[in-house]
């Protein structure tokens, strides 16, 4: 199995769906690495300590975490499974971005961003970042969103343990939500 094919393998196992492979996660989404990997075999996905490692420090957007005594993983965003990732609210820059398709316009601007399967909705930091993630829906519009005055109006935002430029929410209502920077 090649790097790709691995961190697609990881990410939708340690994100979605650990039970496809037998492997039990704890109620922060760490699972052992060694019982990832026997698992992974089981299934005739070929994982090693080594692939995973390489894994971890070829992923530009850090979507694994390696626990300090260096025997478990979890995946640092994205789930659509309920685990505590231990987030501690944090003061949101002035700004934060949202790339998304053309189509969803109408729905975000009627009931705002909303998580749908995942347990976040994610935000960027910078519109670069943005942009990029909203290619993988079509052709990007980016929305900004006042994340500061969210925070303000009692909304709570997190700050990715595994990347810094990723925010989470659990929804971004519309009125902080624009198409144009805001003045």
């Amino acid at each position: 199995m090649d790097v790709r094919a691995a961190s697609k393998f990881m990410s939708y196992v340690l994100r979605h769906h650990p039970e496809d492979i037998g492997l039990s996660l704890d109620e922060n989404g760490w699972a052992e690495i060694s019982s990832l990997v026997a698992r992974a075999c089981q299934h005739h996905k070929p994982l090693s300590p080594k692939l995973i490692q390489e894994v971890i420090a070829r992923s530009g957007k850090q979507r694994f975490i390696r626990s300090a005594d260096g025997r478990y993983i979890r995946a640092g965003y994205g789930h659509s499974i309920d685990v505590d990732l231990q987030l501690t609210p944090r003061q949101p820059p002035n700004l934060l971005y949202h790339g998304t398709a053309r189509q969803h316009l109408p729905s975000i601007f009627a009931d705002g961003i909303c998580a749908r399967s995942r347990n976040f909705v994610h935000l960027s930091a910078t519109e670069a970042e943005g942009r990029k993630v909203g290619r993988r829906h079509g052709r990007v519009v980016l929305l900004f969103v006042q994340a500061a005055l969210m925070h303000e109006n009692g909304h709570q935002l997190f700050q990715s343990q595994s990347e810094s430029s990723i925010w989470l929410t659990q929804h971004v209502p519309p009125e902080f939500i624009s198409k144009e920077e805001p003045s």
